[in-house]
């Protein structure tokens, strides 16, 4: 009788010894578990016009944590929200083919919105939804999105050997771009980004309490971000160039890394299994957390 007695004494501690290690397994998994953003690329590019207040609003109801916009500017000195800055033919119907009458900075504002940005079939995304669209302006998206809370990448399109043809003088192009955020209900979410290291660190000196991710495509992306005047909370990098060396890099300077543009859920799981703190994606349909 006493050792089936002693039996079941052992058969109780054993489950409860399991049960305890199945809880600290349980709960070292979850604290281990990466915690990251999703954004969607120019709203969500992969099914709707890109760039636009209806495509934004799309990627929100998806679920987006954050949403990527590029922004450069108009004749009139207005910020536009657009990846190029000129209207590109590739997805915009326009009859106007010379590249003069296409540059965003030589035209006014009325002149860009009569442009169909939208309706074109473009073979790279084949589900988009085809919708007459129009580029909006900057203030536009403030007004439209007003009650927005997530994160805004707000990147700034810019090119040193475009500058006063494509897009304006440095002092003069972080000035417009903190006329038009520094009162905007979204600045504390806004993350300004850009490939060129010579806008952030001129709007730096004038907005030095706002948060800034430098852009690069370049495998030497280390050196290239020698020339910013500040540390800037984090980077983004095109996800094809992400190791795990890269991230473990970035992490131990106390910053984030974003990768760009991340449209297969496999490479988005791999780099998020890595420690990648945010995914930029055509499909926040499809890439979930």
């Amino acid at each position: 009788m006493n050792s089936i007695i002693d039996l079941i004494c052992v058969f109780q501690n054993l489950k409860l010894y399991l049960g305890i290690l199945l809880s600290i397994l349980l709960s070292s998994a979850i604290i281990g578990q990466n915690e990251y953003k999703i954004f969607g690329h120019r709203g969500c590019r992969g099914i709707y016009p890109e760039n636009t207040i209806n495509g934004f609003k799309k990627a929100i109801a998806l679920g987006v944590d954050g949403i990527e916009l590029d922004i450069v500017v108009s004749k009139n000195q207005e910020l536009i929200i657009s990846h190029e800055s000129y209207i590109d033919t590739n997805y915009c119907l326009t009859t106007k083919l010379d590249e003069k009458n296409l540059n965003i900075y030589k035209m006014n504002v009325t002149e860009i919105q009569k442009i169909d940005c939208g309706s074109k079939f473009i073979k790279e995304f084949p589900s988009q939804l085809k919708v007459k669209e129009k580029k909006p302006t900057y203030k536009e998206f403030k007004k439209e999105l007003n009650n927005y809370n997530g994160d805004i990448l707000f990147e700034i399109k810019c090119e040193y050997n475009l500058v006063n043809e494509y897009f304006p003088e440095y002092e003069n192009y972080a000035r417009i771009v903190f006329e038009e955020t520094r009162y905007s209900k979204h600045l504390d979410n806004i993350y300004f980004m850009s490939f060129d290291f010579r806008i952030l660190n001129e709007l730096f000196k004038i907005m030095p309490n706002s948060k800034y991710i430098y852009l690069s495509s370049n495998k030497d992306f280390r050196q290239e971000m020698k020339l910013l005047n500040f540390d800037p909370v984090g980077v983004g990098i095109d996800f094809n160039l992400i190791s795990q060396e890269i991230i473990d890099f970035i992490h131990n300077k106390k910053q984030i890394i974003y990768g760009w543009t991340i449209n297969n859920e496999e490479s988005s799981k791999t780099l998020t299994s890595m420690g990648i703190d945010g995914v930029i994606t055509d499909y926040p349909n499809i890439i979930k957390k």
